[in-house]
């Protein structure tokens, strides 16, 4: 217990230089004296890896810190509730990344100066998260079109990030890729059927606004589903129009269900995203939502 109370009057500050095709750390850096006049002491936490943030945070839970700040996108925040989520340790996101769909979700401005006003309010709120395994997600959990497309953002890493980049990589995939058959089952049905598209959201929107889930809360303790299923490209392109405003739904070829747990299945091994971030799980697998397991510095709405 000793140790805990070490971080007691401390906040731990982490920066993903990265984020925001590396201004991450330089608009954070302006807002330094600002953050110490709203949260008072700072431990100040660069990281080299984003898989980094995840220790950082951790250890900051671990020590007693009352939050852990993160500067950085979706992706950022990712790793940050992978190090806080089921302890008394918020999380404070300072929204400096190229997608910014958790922090909108929590009630903060995307402005990183007018965020900075309202998590100096201190006001604390317990969102879910999904969980695959012992690992967590804010956002979304994506198979499908989403990891050729981020694979093909890799490959094009040295032009940085932007929403043109973004924009080519989704069509490029949507038009080439191959739908996966794929059993999805969760508390009121199953389906069968090659899939597109489909995401297990916590949050109505990902990529930076487009409103795949529009039922989606983040404190309901339940999770959303989307199922777009595979159809020819010109079709489909009309489809994600839709689904980019939130009009998707009743649309055929289309599910959508909120359900405490989803489960994918299929006869060969599908990757999967989270949070906008590969990673080395795939399909067979069964997510679950984690009811208020995050408590978080936001605005008092719901979303």
């Amino acid at each position: 217990m000793a140790a805990r109370g070490r971080g007691a009057d401390v906040t731990r500050v982490i920066v993903n230089p990265a984020a925001a095709n590396g201004g991450a750390l330089r608009r954070l850096n302006g807002l330094r004296a600002r953050l110490e006049t709203a949260f008072g002491p700072l431990d100040w936490r660069v990281t080299q890896r984003a898989e980094e943030i995840t220790a950082l945070a951790r250890g900051a839970a671990d020590a007693g810190h009352p939050q852990v700040l993160v500067a950085g996108g979706d992706g950022s925040v990712h790793f940050a509730a992978n190090g806080v989520a089921g302890s008394p340790t918020a999380l404070a996101i300072v929204p400096v990344g190229t997608g910014n769909d958790v922090a909108v979700s929590v009630g903060l401005p995307t402005d990183p100066e007018r965020a900075l006003e309202v998590l100096a309010e201190r006001h604390v709120r317990a969102i879910d998260v999904g969980a695959v395994g012992d690992r967590v997600y804010v956002c979304v959990l994506g198979v499908g079109l989403d990891t050729p497309a981020l694979h093909l953002l890799e490959r094009l890493r040295a032009f940085g990030r932007s929403r043109v980049l973004y924009s080519y990589a989704a069509l490029h995939t949507l038009v080439t890729y191959r739908p996966r058959a794929i059993a999805v089952t969760h508390a009121h049905g199953r389906v069968e059927l090659p899939v597109a598209f489909a995401a297990v959201t916590n949050t109505q929107t990902y990529a930076g606004g487009m409103r795949i889930c529009p039922a989606a809360r983040v404190d309901d303790g339940l999770l959303d589903l989307c199922v777009i299923a595979g159809q020819p490209w010109p079709r489909l392109l009309r489809l994600f129009r839709r689904v980019v405003a939130g009009r998707h739904a009743g649309r055929p070829g289309v599910l959508l269900a909120q359900t405490p747990w989803v489960r994918f299945e299929s006869r060969e091994p599908v990757p999967i995203t989270l949070d906008g971030e590969l990673t080395p799980l795939s399909i067979p697998l069964e997510v679950r939502a984690r009811p208020g397991a995050l408590r978080v510095l936001g605005g008092k709405t719901h979303g």
